[in-house]
């Protein structure tokens, strides 16, 4: 289902679309319903892709998420950050030599990470996400990301991995048991901002409640006139942004979420 879902907002979706549409229409010999289904393909793309219209909706879901700081630190206890996944390659050359990559997205988290590890002295920090498909391409982002973490100056032995989890529900539920075998008074969870809703929410029903720390991402476009033409950066933003609306549908419906309370937003640079 995930899967399809982000086929639809890709290039490759939306060009199979349209060879659907214009088959129909092409077999159909125009006939009016083919020609209007052509028509809603046209607008639903062209829609999706502006990327002022997935960034309107991404501001309701972040919204209440701002930087960590030390306000948001208590004063006492044990602290530990919890980092969550995202996708990491595997790239080898002929000789079977390899290199291992985190995408964009999950070097901002491993950043926010690093930082939040800081500026709360934690006690440790877990690096969370599992193998995804397809296996012989990745590796488990778990993993790859405690590298990262330790090269960011994180001592090595702060750091605990969960390589097992394939969904944001299961790491929840390991991560959940993780925390119960080393007790802490505090969790600090860093994802996307777009994530942290749900994030929040399926481990408030895991029954682990959680400070906030969103990581900083680049701006959507580079020049204001991008907000008004259709891209592929847009498009590639409304999955993202399909995605957590779908998937807190889902979580709800499933039991795996409870609505969390929003924080006090301060401004951001």
């Amino acid at each position: 289902m995930a899967a399809f879902g982000w086929f639809v907002f890709s290039s490759g979706g939306a060009v199979a679309c349209f060879l659907c549409a214009a088959l129909w229409v092409a077999l159909s010999r125009g006939h009016v319903a083919s020609r209007v289904a052509l028509l809603l393909v046209a607008l639903f793309y062209t829609v999706a892709s502006l990327a002022s219209v997935p960034a309107a909706v991404k501001r309701d879901l972040t919204e209440g998420y701002a930087p960590f700081t030390h306000d948001d630190l208590p004063q006492s206890g044990r602290t530990a950050v919890v980092l969550l996944g995202s996708s990491v390659y595997r790239y080898r050359d002929w000789d079977d030599g390899q290199v291992v990559s985190v995408d964009s997205i999950g070097h901002s988290r491993v950043l926010e990470a690093a930082r939040a590890f800081r500026l709360a002295n934690a006690d440790y920090i877990i690096s969370s996400g599992g193998l995804l498909e397809p296996r012989d391409r990745n590796v488990a982002s778990g993993s790859a990301m405690a590298d990262l973490l330790v090269r960011l100056g994180v001592p090595r032995a702060r750091v605990r991995v969960e390589d097992e989890s394939g969904t944001t529900h299961d790491e929840a539920q390991i991560v959940s048991r993780m925390l119960a075998a080393q007790p802490v008074d505090h969790v600090i969870l860093v994802t996307s901002a777009v994530h942290m809703r749900r994030s929040v929410g399926t481990f408030r029903a895991a029954g682990v409640r959680v400070i906030p720390a969103p990581a900083r991402e680049p701006p959507l476009v580079d020049e204001w006139w991008e907000n008004l033409v259709p891209t592929e950066r847009g498009l590639s933003e409304a999955g993202m942004v399909a995605h957590e609306l779908a998937g807190i549908l889902i979580y709800q419906w499933r039991g795996w979420y409870s609505e969390p309370q929003r924080s006090v937003v301060r401004p951001k640079d």
